[in-house]
């Protein structure tokens, strides 16, 4: 039997010691569909913030994404 994973992985073509790992569509597709159904639920939730809560978590967003940002630019 085939185990299905939610990840893929690649030899480094830059260092042979590493891998690579990625997510695999049917990963995406989850994540899509999660996000569809979490949306409508917390759209109500933010709308109960305060003007000022809701402008510091969307200040905070470029801070949360920088780490990601950082680990793609140390694979390139």
């Amino acid at each position: 039997m085939a185990v299905l994973r939610p990840y893929g992985t690649q030899a480094d073509p830059t260092d042979g010691r590493a891998v690579l790992v990625h997510i695999t569509e049917g990963c995406r597709k989850i994540g899509r569909a999660r996000h569809e159904d979490r949306a409508p639920h917390l759209r109500p939730l933010i709308g109960e913030l305060t003007p000022e809560e809701q402008w510091t978590i969307a200040a905070a967003l470029p801070v949360l994404a920088r780490p990601a940002e950082l680990g793609m630019r140390a694979r390139q």
